[in-house]
């Protein structure tokens, strides 16, 4: 009898960093379901938009299953650059707001070094 393949299950190694990346507590960025869709693009998966959690399990299982990690690791890692130096913009524009923004801009920086080192961790462990 043949097992029906979950979408809900993650591999180990992509359950930290689910958590990390949908927590803006911890990742100091809020990642939308088209953020996840476009990352998803550049994986060649065209993604419906719809529940964040969902959407994020789809790709990573994806990746997972593609040997997409380094592209799924590396388009995560750009949206979090990109939202640091957008947080970096505002805190200059608006100095009363900059510790605030210099907060949530390293915490998206200390994701996106966890995802580089995410990145290049064994694919097998």
């Amino acid at each position: 009898m043949k097992r029906k393949h979950d979408d809900n299950v993650l591999p180990p190694a992509y359950e930290g960093v689910e958590r990390q990346l949908m927590a803006v507590f911890y990742s100091g960025v809020y990642v939308t379901n088209a953020d996840i869709a476009q990352v998803g693009k550049k994986l060649g998966l065209d993604l419906p938009l719809k529940d964040r959690m969902a959407l994020l399990k789809q790709l990573m299982r994806h990746a997972h299953d593609n040997g997409q990690k380094t592209q799924l690791m590396q388009g995560f890692i750009e949206l979090l650059q990109k939202r640091a130096q957008e947080y970096q913009q505002l805190a200059q524009a608006f100095p009363q707001a900059a510790p605030i923004l210099g907060q949530m801009m390293q915490k998206a920086r200390a994701t996106a070094m966890l995802l580089q080192r995410e990145m290049r961790s064994n694919t097998y462990e």
